[in-house]
């Protein structure tokens, strides 16, 4: 992911109270976050997870809202993500959800 060349700002539109609450239910699976604020949630990455997204040292997952709108997810850092894809989730249980799913199968379905 790290060699795309489109580029989208995460945007500052996440409630608080829904951030908590996206951030809580992640934490709840046994990931933790690093960073939780508007505009991304940010998950470091272990070597196991790492392996699982094929992610490069020092990068994140990253989990925010996009320009096109909706719940997007990707590889970087939390003020920029290369080539965000969409998560297909939108409630914090089912965010957590697709989260586990990419940090244990590298695949968000």
């Amino acid at each position: 992911m790290t060699d795309h060349l489109t580029h989208q700002q995460i945007a500052d539109e996440m409630p608080e109270t829904w951030v908590r609450q996206t951030a809580d239910a992640i934490e709840a699976h046994g990931h933790p976050v690093v960073d939780a604020h508007e505009s991304a949630i940010v998950i470091d990455l272990t070597p196991a997870t790492m392996r699982a997204l094929d992610a490069d040292p020092g990068e994140q997952l990253v989990i925010g809202w996009t320009e096109r709108a909706g719940v997007d997810w990707g590889l970087g850092r939390a003020d920029r993500v290369p080539d965000p894809q969409p998560l297909g989730a939108t409630t914090p249980a089912e965010i957590a959800n697709a989260v586990h799913q990419l940090l244990t199968a590298g695949s968000a379905t």
